[in-house]
């Protein structure tokens, strides 16, 4: 199996990650403390994200205490150990350099203050908002459970969208080898010479946020037997038919010339079972060559 096309090609050359993409972590949103005041004073972010406070080169001491009840979090004690409710107040505070840190993990508005300067406005709020919904992807082509004919030249594509954000990679897989990372639409991938067997191809969207969603389809290759036409059985006058050997879930298409030249299809079918049998109600009588071929791969 080699592929022959993908969405990163360079000067001719096929490039192919031989890994999945890294998972990406939680968001982590930063606020500066200066002289009096929050940078920025509001900040909003998703449930799960963390924020960090950390202090700027002033001379000031700080603390960044909740003024929820119960408290969203605690200010840690004056020796580093874990903060305690008697602890948040003006008499537990940090210079610089210092940072604080705390991750939300549910929904909702957060205000808190520096205790010592809070009469100069020294406010602030965390507005933790639900989590982005992650993208959505689809296998557009090929349907799950189709049969090719070995060795298959098959074109793998997907749609991918995201109301919560933008997608910003598709990573196509046969079973867990990776065909390719796709960082825009249209989102593809082209193997050739697939053999015979039974296969998993999936497509992984990741978007901006570092959200990802799979969908995977199941198909067959397989070898297809010769193709064998039966002796034609004259029904009626006008009606004869033949049947012929199929593999089953290939396609087939029944032709008809007069002149072993020029060949007109007459129908087209993916074999349901073995033998298939054709009925040509409009023979007529009149001479003609009938021939059954398999299809190419769609």
């Amino acid at each position: 199996m080699k592929v022959i096309k993908s969405c990163l090609v360079l000067a001719g050359v096929v490039m192919i990650s031989l890994a999945r993409p890294a998972t990406v972590g939680a968001a982590v949103a930063t606020v500066s403390v200066f002289d009096d005041y929050f940078s920025p004073s509001t900040t909003s972010i998703h449930a799960g994200d963390t924020v960090i406070w950390t202090w700027g080169n002033d001379s000031d001491y700080h603390n960044v205490v909740s003024t929820t009840t119960p408290y969203a979090w605690l200010f840690p004690s004056p020796d580093g150990s874990p903060g305690t409710a008697a602890d948040q107040n003006s008499a537990n505070t940090r210079g610089s350099p210092f940072s604080f840190t705390n991750t939300f993990s549910s929904t909702g508005s957060f205000p808190y203050d520096c205790t010592l300067h809070v009469d100069e406005g020294m406010v602030g709020t965390v507005i933790v908002n639900p989590p982005p919904p992650p993208p959505i992807v689809d296998l557009t082509n090929p349907v799950a459970g189709q049969v090719f004919s070995a060795p298959a030249n098959l074109t793998i594509q997907a749609s991918a969208f995201d109301s919560g954000g933008d997608v910003t990679n598709v990573q196509f897989l046969i079973g867990a080898t990776v065909l390719t990372n796709c960082a825009t639409a249209p989102f593809f991938a082209v193997t050739n010479q697939l053999p015979a067997g039974a296969y998993k191809l999936s497509a992984i969207a990741t978007d901006n946020n570092g959200l990802s969603a799979t969908n995977s389809v199941s198909i067959t290759v397989v070898v297809a037997a010769p193709v064998v036409v039966g002796t034609p059985l004259w029904v009626s006058p006008e009606t004869f038919q033949f049947a012929y050997s199929t593999t089953i879930g290939l396609s087939y298409v029944v032709q008809v010339s007069t002149n072993l030249s020029a060949w007109t299809p007459l129908v087209t079918n993916a074999a349901t079972v073995n033998p298939e049998v054709f009925t040509n109600k409009n023979a007529g009588g009149r001479a003609a060559f009938y021939r059954v071929e398999l299809r190419p791969n769609p």
